[in-house]
């Protein structure tokens, strides 16, 4: 396998390597619908979304692990390592002394670029609404969370210490956790522990943890956090989210992919035997099999998702089909415009739903469409308005529901009949496109244009476009995928059984060229200004048939494929799974095609994406 060789090619080369550039001069050319063809947006007025950069939290399946936490006390030498408390401070005015010991796991990030890192704790009690300081400094030797006494402390390593000025949890100024979105809790603080994470991850420190501390001669600096022993009975510390963590941005400008992985074999730690969506630092794919995803989502109470009717997942978790990380929008908490959330759709369970980003804990929306029997759901998309569209292949469905259908907490009644249905052979794929107002979707010979007003839910008659048939000429091209061609606002990805091709919506001007698919012929009839085969290393993507997701990077220009089925262009299944998925997410960049792999004879991926949060 050729693996990647140092970094990529940054934005200022797109849009020329795309070969984005070309498709946007001249006026449209013998379309069928030329007469009427909007004029292209130009690629120099129109400003590329970064993608976002790998950001990991302590976790028992993370790259970032969590290993010990306990406390301290001057009163008695016991072990209180399984309490669901850590204290610091004094209660009673020095008396009684406290003081917290953490650990975490950081050598998977050795030689990693720290941009930034922070402790996050839960605040589950204070001794002045006012905020008093408490610090945080690394521990200069091994210490064991079982044995460790007031007597036997090990001194501190000077020169790294944080500190944080806060106060949450008294009576008058009580915490208030929020399940269903657990990182807007008021209790959640944080401590920039940048300092120290990157001395120990260059290896310039050796990493003993963090002593947590505050005043120990007046009470108002005392202190309650929940610890890593979360207990199901605790007001507050019965959630996962409120376990001290460290948070972690590491190789900034590096873009996250996620990739739903149905592999769910038990090969230890948390959870040992789920499918997972997965995420990947891009840095350098060669340190998968090392390092493995930096962080998975499941569905499940460790994530805080609630499913009070047992209806949400109605099979088990598989990965997820579809995925795209989107801003909030409607769904932005209070004060935090910028927010992000993945939306996530799982064919095997039905389930539909829109989380947090990067807390990856709790759900703003969710909701069950069907199980693969009944529906097959293949495709989601969320729209700016806050509701949710999908593709339902099985049924041949695009459906939207609305907000309020998917509000936490609702009985299954609540979104039983979607606020609007469309008919669309083999639906596979959605897209919101902000520049028409409008949802595009793909199915078995056509991808369609519905017209969409935000706020009512409904999908206008559509304007139709018929997918090239397979390069034989005769069969129809299957098609699987939609994705923005980041850079420029006039193309989509386009991805079927018959390979890849950019999409122009405009029509402005000729971007087809010679390409193994479509051919000149499946591309004729004056639909040479749509289907654009012009874009950098065409031949490389295009390899071959069964492509089933596709994407670019907006940071290096890489693309990413998945594909399954064809023997010339993919890679084969692992034994025993689906034929649709592979084990391998497929690189095309300026060294070429390479395939790279996390576990070869293990994942099964479906579609993988870059994070981006933005539609196009």
């Amino acid at each position: 396998m050729i693996r990647h060789k140092g970094r990529l090619p940054r934005l200022a080369s797109l849009l020329i390597g795309l070969g984005l550039a070309a498709s946007l001069v001249t006026a449209p050319v013998g379309d069928e619908t030329a007469a009427h063809a909007p004029t292209a947006p130009a690629p120099a007025a129109y400003a590329v979304t970064p993608a976002v950069s790998p950001f990991v939290q302590s976790g028992p399946r993370n790259i970032v692990t969590r290993v010990q936490d306990t406390y301290i006390t001057n009163v008695d030498d016991a072990d209180h390592s399984g309490g669901q408390l850590l204290h610091v401070g004094t209660p009673d005015n020095g008396t009684t002394k406290y003081r917290s010991f953490l650990q975490f796991d950081v050598s998977k990030l050795r030689g990693a670029n720290i941009k930034s890192a922070s402790l996050r704790l839960y605040n589950s009690f204070t001794g002045s609404c006012d905020g008093w300081w408490m610090y945080a400094d690394p521990v200069a030797a091994a210490w064991s969370q079982s044995t460790i006494t007031w007597a036997n402390q090990p001194a501190l390593s000077a020169g790294y210490q944080s500190s944080a000025n806060f106060g949450i949890g008294h009576p008058t100024c009580p915490d208030q956790p929020v399940d269903s979105d657990p990182d807007t809790s008021n209790g959640i603080k944080r401590l920039d522990v940048t300092a120290v994470v990157k001395a120990w991850a260059s290896g310039a420190l050796a990493n003993h943890g963090l002593r947590l501390s505050a005043g120990e001669s007046g009470s108002v600096a005392y202190k309650d956090f929940c610890s890593m022993n979360p207990n199901a009975t605790d007001f507050a510390c019965h959630l996962a989210y409120y376990t001290p963590t460290l948070e972690v941005e590491f190789n900034p400008g590096a873009s996250v992919i996620g990739a739903a992985d149905e592999y769910a074999v038990n090969y230890g730690g948390y959870p040992a035997t789920s499918s997972a969506l997965e995420f990947y630092d891009s840095y350098a794919p060669s340190l998968w099999p090392a390092t493995g995803p930096y962080q998975r989502w499941v569905p499940d109470a460790y994530h805080s998702f609630q499913d009070p009717y047992g209806d949400l997942l109605r099979a088990p978790f598989a990965g997820g089909t579809e995925h795209r990380l989107r801003p909030a929008g409607a769904y932005a908490a209070p004060g935090r415009s910028g927010q992000q959330v993945l939306v996530v759709g799982d064919g095997q369970s039905g389930l539909v739903a829109v989380v947090p980003y990067p807390a990856l804990s709790g759900a703003r929306f969710a909701i069950n469409v069907g199980v693969s029997s009944i529906t097959n759901l293949h495709g989601v998309e969320l729209l700016p308005d806050g509701n949710v569209a999908v593709a339902l292949s099985k049924t041949g469905q695009v459906k939207v529901y609305t907000k309020a259908q998917g509000a936490i907490g609702n009985a299954p009644s609540a979104y039983a009949t979607a606020a609007d249905t469309k008919t669309l052979d083999d639906a596979h794929s959605v897209l919101y496109d902000p520049d028409t107002n409008s949802l595009w979707a793909i199915g078995a010979s056509q991808l369609v244009q519905y017209p969409y007003t935000s706020g009512t839910g409904k999908l206008g008659e559509p304007k139709t476009f018929t997918l090239p048939l397979n390069p034989n000429g005769s069969s129809l091209a299957y098609g699987h995928d939609l994705e923005p061609v980041y850079g420029n606002p006039d193309r989509m990805w386009v991805s079927s059984n018959a390979g890849v091709v950019q999409f122009s919506k405009s029509g402005a001007t000729p971007c087809y060229a010679s390409s193994r698919w479509p051919t000149s012929a499946t591309a004729a009839d004056g639909k040479a200004n749509r289907w654009c085969t012009d874009y950098t290393r065409e031949p490389l993507v295009n390899k071959g048939g069964m492509a089933k997701s596709v994407g670019n990077d907006p940071v290096s220009g890489t693309v990413i494929t998945t594909c399954a089925g064809d023997p010339t262009a993919c890679h084969a299944p692992v034994a025993g799974a689906d034929s649709w998925t592979t084990p391998a997410i497929t690189f095309v960049d300026s060294s070429g095609r390479h395939e790279e792999f996390w576990r070869e004879t293990y994942a099964q991926y479906y579609r993988a994406r870059w994070m981006v949060p933005s539609y196009n």
